[in-house]
């Protein structure tokens, strides 16, 4: 059974500040290495081997996937297509920010785009494009180091969730570097964990 394992990166500044990062390329701060290397001694334990290792190009996400794929002596292969949702005039803005400066806006986002960014039906064809390149076979196990509205998009596409529910409602919300791996079977797909952050549980409470 082929199977796909859809990781966060891990925490940067950013993130503990409540600002929106995008395209941005914001490298992971102490904690978020530290949930780098919990999550790769997790998944080079995992039951099923991973094959492949696949990251968004930022720096964030590719950091997140190093020590993984060091443990697995895997390269790491990175793609632009792998990004989180570009966010436009929103980048760097805390939320607070921009809900006061477009709150309707910021009320339909994803599913509107923010100003000079792109809506979640972009993203959503953009990363499938990825996905339709990389060809798995039966036995294969691809993580995908990746952002959080990636998954989001990406969870709703497999598993027939109505995004706008989904993200009303912060079904499948993933913090940094909690995990969900599916399997197919016979064209069929199955959630076997989601949304699951069990390896960091022995790291320092309220490091954020």
């Amino acid at each position: 059974m082929t199977r796909i394992t859809l990781v966060r990166h891990g925490q940067t500044a950013h993130n503990a500040a409540g600002r929106f990062q995008g395209w941005a390329d914001i490298a992971l701060n102490g904690h978020g290495q530290a949930q780098a290397a919990a999550l790769a001694r997790r998944l080079a334990g995992h039951p099923v081997r991973p094959t492949h290792v696949l990251s968004s190009d930022l720096g964030r996400a590719a950091q997140t996937a190093a020590p993984l794929a060091h443990a697995l002596g895997l390269p790491v292969q990175p793609s632009a297509d792998l990004r989180e949702i570009h966010i436009g005039a929103w980048e760097g803005l805390t939320f607070a920010e921009i809900e006061a400066q477009d709150a309707d806006r910021f009320r339909q986002w994803p599913l509107v785009a923010a100003p000079q960014g792109e809506s979640v039906a972009d993203l959503t064809r953009r990363v499938g494009a990825v996905l339709d390149r990389l060809a798995l076979q039966p036995t294969d196990h691809a993580v995908i180091v990746t952002h959080g509205v990636v998954i989001t998009a990406l969870l709703c596409t497999w598993l027939g969730w109505d995004f706008a529910d989904a993200w009303a409602g912060r079904r499948g919300l993933h913090h940094n570097t909690a995990l969900s791996t599916l399997r197919w079977a016979d064209e069929a797909v199955q959630c076997e964990t989601l949304a699951c952050a069990a390896h960091l549980e022995d790291l320092q409470v309220g490091a954020g």
